[in-house]
């Protein structure tokens, strides 16, 4: 029996360079490929190239009336696809040419599987700013295919779905249009309407990621994320605890608190400014260690973008926060290894046991200060 996969790319560039590859991948025996090409730029410019390859048998495009987002337009590509199997691919991803055999192999060996998560490589990073996200770990969902036999959400850029499995589940609407949350979301609902099955890992199914904007220094990329994963606490509470508040959080109660014990009289605006202030050089020490025991570099500028980009992402988690007015969600995090966690403040690392040992010490001295 034929093995059918249909091919999901959501587009906004339209490059030729990677569509035509992405459209050009070698077929197995035994497997009917469908590819279904979804842009959610009505401006943009299609090359002769591109309306030649949508043209070709097997090739389906569609072309959203206006932007509407990363969800609204796989959605539709899932509406418009009949295949038994699902493959999302990402409009910025090189895949190995044998990615479809791999996938096929992996239907055949173990077709009971709910989907598969396949691996993501990125470049080695040459610029101070990507190896800072390497060092980071906001892309280790990228290579967790080759690290875990099976996990419970994989990243949209390269991920498989039976497609009975999925049911009419969808990518939600609730997130913003810029990007961060859906995915996971979308991969644990298909999750949990399978009995809590992870999606199996697959390796050799592969692409190459290359460096957004080759490797330029990019802030609102983490800032999005952390937006838009601000929602998965309360969309997904069984995953839900409450932690320590990171710097953003902490500077925010500062500001609400600080002044009221200042013109109390409690303590002295001078004592309030340093409270601010060894927060951030806290935050500085704290992320810098921790750094430093990921990346092995000792690098001033690598330290300072991870620093950037750690704050970048706090600071989008709490735009999200504050902008649905769910003052309630301040310090509640989400455990994207999909576990129950019954203990609040229960994890712990390097960069958390210094902040909260120096804490106490900075109160300490902010009390001697303003007394």
């Amino acid at each position: 029996m034929a093995i059918s996969i249909d091919i999901i790319i959501p587009t906004y560039r339209l490059r030729e360079d990677i569509l035509l590859g992405l459209l050009s991948l070698d077929q197995p025996a035994g497997a009917q490929v469908q590819y279904y090409v979804v842009s959610d730029n009505p401006a943009a410019e299609i090359s002769d190239n591109l309306r030649k390859a949508f043209s070709a048998p097997g090739v389906h495009f569609l072309q959203n009336e206006q932007n509407m987002g990363v969800s609204v337009t796989r959605n539709r590509g899932i509406a418009y696809s009949k295949g038994d199997w699902i493959l999302f691919l990402d409009d910025d991803v090189i895949p190995s040419k044998d990615i479809l055999h791999q996938y096929v192999d992996a239907i055949r060996k173990y077709p009971d599987e709910i989907g598969f998560i396949g691996q993501i490589h990125l470049p080695p990073p040459k610029r101070a700013f990507t190896k800072a996200v390497i060092a980071v770990g906001s892309m280790d969902i990228f290579g967790v295919a080759e690290a875990k036999d099976n996990f419970p959400w994989g990243a949209t850029a390269n991920i498989m779905f039976k497609r009975a499995s999925v049911g009419d589940i969808r990518f939600s609407l609730d997130y913003p249009t810029t990007g961060g949350g859906e995915d996971v979301d979308f991969c644990l609902r298909v999750r949990e309407r399978n009995g809590g099955r992870n999606f199996k890992c697959i390796p050799q199914a592969s692409v190459v990621h290359p460096w957004w904007g080759n490797e330029a220094v990019i802030w609102k990329r983490p800032f999005y994320y952390g937006r838009g994963n601000s929602f998965l606490p309360a969309r997904i509470p069984d995953f839900a605890y409450y932690d320590f508040l990171n710097t953003p959080e902490t500077i925010l109660l500062c500001l609400l608190v600080l002044p009221v014990l200042a013109i109390c009289g409690l303590l002295s605006w001078w004592a309030c400014l340093v409270f601010v202030l060894g927060v951030l050089i806290i935050e500085v020490i704290a992320t810098s260690i921790q750094l430093i025991k990921r990346s092995r570099t000792l690098s001033p500028a690598v330290l300072g973008y991870g620093i950037g980009l750690r704050l970048a992402y706090e600071l989008g988690m709490l735009k999200g926060v504050l902008e649905r007015g769910s003052l309630s969600e301040i310090g509640r995090r989400f455990n994207f290894e999909a576990r129950r966690v019954a203990i609040p403040f229960y994890h712990t690392n390097t960069r958390r046991i210094i902040k909260w040992t120096l804490f106490p010490l900075l109160a300490y001295l902010v009390y001697r200060l303003g007394s």
